[in-house]
């Protein structure tokens, strides 16, 4: 049985697949009976006008060369006071642009001749007037016709082709435009006046028209040819599309039932309600019909090909073209085999089951019973059913006011109300049961558990599975925080023991020198200064601490003003000018502006600037230059501090803004520690920004003020 179905499923594949190339293979055909029809009447309806208008324009020419003076407005009677004198001048007009045009245009060839005055016109070599018995001439050429106005202006056609009820029908309507009855009121008769406007043609002449069977593609005839016909396209396909129909069907009429049941798809399909399966069988079929013409048409035009441009997959064009029409045709005839699997099935099954088990009105019927129990049965005491229950009624009254325009509306809005019940039902049933899962993780990630996830799809809870995620993230790293900000306090405790210490320490040891009676002045002298410096270093560590914890707490109250940041930091470097000096750092300062304003704190600033110079002092590597760039723009001021280091650079960029780091690891240097902190929270509390970079040994302090 496996192997029959395998067996029947390739057999009517093959049998699409066929189909479908042969359809594709019939295009050819198709389109060179198209163009050969469109063509014909294309050529015939171009020229109906164009015969109409240049036989005008070339008898005004003719008239000249024989020194004849014809107006226009001789061919064309209208009454002055009326709006038909708008007819008239359109008439006019169109006439002159023809013969701007007529010695020089490429549509068509032509040769005129006045038979009274024996004036001959052309803008062709070629004795056309000789075209009807000439053969090789006439071979020349794909069309051509010979017009004559005898003398009383009376138009025959001689020697033309086929379709001249087609030519004449297009010649007199573009006449017939321009004979019309008008209608107008006269006001001082009050009455409607009916006013005729009337045009006559021209006499004594002959003329042919001829068309190569090479058309200049520049043309305007080219590009009028160019336009295809849906219905010409349609109507040459059809007869290819049924007899290809014709065959499947008498494929599937043929092949037993339990063969076709064996394939997949088509048992499938048999378990659609008639309703739905019509309608989308209907949709599909007359949405293929209609792209049919636009399909040929396109693969001769090279429209696929701009198409495929588009996406830059133009050099596949030749293999995507066929493969595109032959899957259009394969789901074409595979509806077709669906339509008559469908008519076996039906008989097969016979009218009365197959209405009450394929159709959504016998299913209803069918299932009376349990819809009738489920309703018995409703639990109101449910919230949901409680919830969608309140939602449906809405829902039916509103549906129920716009059906009572309608015949059945009613009956139908019942049966949507029902249906819409249940899938409501479910859907807020999958959503409880979504919601529980991340519940139960939240709970779980609430108990410390960090290594919860949530693997399955939990529907319009997504977004917040990935938010959970995040959360989850978060509290990793909010713990990872907690364990750096402990070794840090530790690390902070260590070194504010250390710092505070040695200096304590020295002046303990020297206020107990001090203490001795047997000292000399000298000796005296120079123990005090030990305690006053290491007093004033003790008083400098303690001013800093007390400064970067304020920063930090936000216990600082800031007073802005408008301040010059080229002045401030000239003077930041005057008052280290000394501890520079010691170090023989030249300072080289490139600013974009002479002064530059911007509302800050102008103390804080001033630490900022004066620590930088500080901190530049200690580590600055000796007889080196110090540039500071100060840039203005639109949006912020950048203040970029360079320097070479002494020491070699092996600190974190990060870790050196913290508070007690030092670049000298050792701490033999009489800082704090605290210097950059201090910079970077000071500029934090400005809503400005400090950042560290380093490159080899070139250290760079960047401060950034946003405008």
């Amino acid at each position: 049985m496996k192997k029959n179905k395998y067996i029947m499923t390739l057999t009517m594949i093959i049998i699409l697949l066929v189909s479908s190339i042969g359809m594709y293979m019939c295009y050819p055909y198709i389109h060179n009976n198209e163009i050969a029809a469109s063509k014909e009447q294309n050529i015939i309806d171009y020229m109906g006008s164009q015969i109409f208008y240049s036989s005008y324009a070339i008898s005004q020419e003719l008239d000249k060369q024989a020194n004849i003076n014809t107006s226009l407005e001789s061919y064309i009677q209208a009454p002055e006071e009326t709006s038909s004198q708008q007819i008239k001048s359109s008439f006019i007009e169109a006439i002159h642009t023809v013969q701007k045009e007529l010695t020089t245009q490429t549509s068509y060839s032509f040769i005129a001749k006045n038979t009274k005055t024996n004036q001959t016109i052309s803008n062709t070599d070629d004795n056309l007037l000789d075209i009807n018995n000439n053969k090789e001439l006439a071979d020349k050429y794909q069309w051509y016709i010979t017009v004559q106005y005898d003398s009383e202006g009376n138009v025959s056609y001689q020697n033309q082709q086929k379709n001249h009820n087609s030519l004449e029908s297009a010649i007199s309507s573009t006449h017939s435009s321009y004979n019309t009855d008008y209608e107008e009121y006269d006001y001082d008769r009050d009455e409607d006046i009916l006013i005729h406007s009337e045009t006559t043609y021209p006499k004594d002449i002959t003329i042919t028209y001829a068309i190569e069977k090479n058309i200049d593609s520049s043309s305007e005839l080219a590009s009028y040819l160019s336009n295809y016909s849906v219905s010409l396209y349609m109507r040459f396909a059809v007869p290819y599309i049924l007899a290809f129909c014709v065959v499947i069907s008498i494929i599937i009429l043929l092949i037993p039932m339990q063969y076709l049941e064996t394939i997949p798809f088509l048992n499938i399909v048999s378990k659609i309600k008639f309703g739905i399966l019509a309608f989308l069988w209907c949709f599909l079929i007359g949405t293929l019909l209609s792209l049919v013409p636009f399909f040929i048409h396109g693969v001769y035009t090279g429209e696929f090909v701009e198409f495929f441009t588009l996406f830059g997959i133009e050099s596949f064009a030749p293999i995507l073209t066929p493969v595109i029409q032959i899957v259009l045709w394969f789901v074409f005839f595979t509806l077709i085999v669906i339509l008559m699997y469908m008519i076996k099935y039906l008989f097969q099954k016979g009218f009365k089951r197959y209405f009450k088990e394929n159709t959504c009105l016998g299913w209803i019927i069918l299932n009376s019973q349990k819809i009738m129990n489920k309703i018995v049965n409703f639990d109101l005491d449910d919230n949901i059913n409680r919830s969608v229950l309140k939602i449906v009624i809405f829902n039916f009254i509103i549906i129920t006011v716009i059906s009572i325009f309608f015949v059945f509306g009613f009956f139908f809005a019942l049966i949507y109300s029902i249906i819409i019940f249940f899938l409501l039902k479910n859907k807020f049933v999958e959503i409880k049961n979504d919601y529980q899962v991340l519940l139960n993780a939240t709970k779980k990630l609430s108990n410390g558990q960090f290594d919860v996830d949530i693997n399955e799809d939990v529907g319009i809870f997504n977004p917040l599975k990935n938010e959970f995620t995040h959360i989850k993230d978060g509290f990793e790293k909010a713990v990872k925080e907690e364990v750096k900000s402990q070794k840090m306090k530790t690390e902070l405790i260590s070194n504010v023991s250390h710092d505070l210490k040695t200096p304590l320490t020295s002046i303990i040891t020297y206020v107990d020198l001090l203490k001795k009676d047997a000292l000399t002045d000298e000796e005296r002298h120079q123990y005090i200064q030990v305690l006053e410096r290491n007093s004033l270093r003790l008083k400098n560590l303690i001013d800093d601490l007390f400064e970067v914890s304020k920063a930090n707490s936000g216990d600082i109250k800031l007073h802005f003003v408008d301040v010059d940041i080229v002045s401030l930091i000239k003077q930041a470097e005057l008052e280290c000018q000394d501890k520079l000096d010691e170090k023989s750092l030249d300072i080289k300062m490139n600013t974009s502006h002479e002064k530059i304003i911007h509302s800050l704190d102008s103390s804080k600033t001033y630490r900022i600037f004066e620590n930088l110079f500080i901190n530049i002092s200690k580590y600055a590597l000796d007889h080196t230059r110090v540039y500071i760039d100060v840039i203005e723009d639109e949006d912020n001021i950048t203040i970029i501090f360079k320097n070479i280091s002494e020491q070699e650079i092996t600190f974190n960029n990060k870790e050196i803004v913290e508070r007690f780091v030092q670049g000298d690891k050792s701490r033999n240097t009489t800082g704090s520690g605290l210097g950059l902190a201090i910079v970077k929270s000071f500029t934090e509390l400005q809503k400005g920004q400090f950042q560290v970079e380093t490159d080899g040994d070139l250290f760079k302090s960047i401060i950034t003020f946003h405008k």
